[in-house]
């Protein structure tokens, strides 16, 4: 059979299988799918979720460049007094989630709310991650 990004990807979403998990109080925290041409010309393209929970998560598309700046929103922040740099360490604990981590939770948090809104949502998410496909295919093309 023909495997692609969204085969991965529909394996990286099965909860029934175990691989992706969200419940005990363990949750799946990311996901990623790697596209590796031979063509050694041709750029590897890598898709992200960068959120917890794959099955309720869209895979963004990135391609690794030279003198490339992360965006902020998936940046995590730094602390001035980082409990993980004092001695003894971590006595105290800090919230470490980026903005779209946060941002994720919150949708979902709406999600569980409201239904319907949730799946109009999710759709939304669905589509944005096929364009990503779309110009992934149309690159490596």
């Amino acid at each position: 059979g023909h495997i692609t990004a969204e085969t991965f990807m529909a394996i990286l979403r099965d909860k029934a299988s175990g691989i992706c998990v969200d419940s005990e109080g363990f949750r799946t925290a990311g996901s990623m799918v790697s596209v590796l041409p031979r063509d050694p010309t041709l750029p590897c393209v890598h898709f992200f979720t960068a959120t917890p929970d794959p099955s309720r998560s869209v895979f963004k598309p990135f391609v690794f460049v030279a003198g490339l700046k992360p965006a902020p929103q998936v940046r995590s922040p730094t602390f001035r007094d980082d409990p993980a740099k004092k001695i003894p360490r971590f006595q105290s604990t800090v919230d470490r989630r980026h903005e779209l981590y946060r941002r994720h939770q919150a949708a979902l948090e709406l999600m569980e709310k409201d239904q319907e809104w949730g799946q109009k949502l999710l759709q939304t998410l669905r589509d944005l991650e096929k364009q990503g496909l779309e110009g992934m295919n149309a690159l490596l093309a």
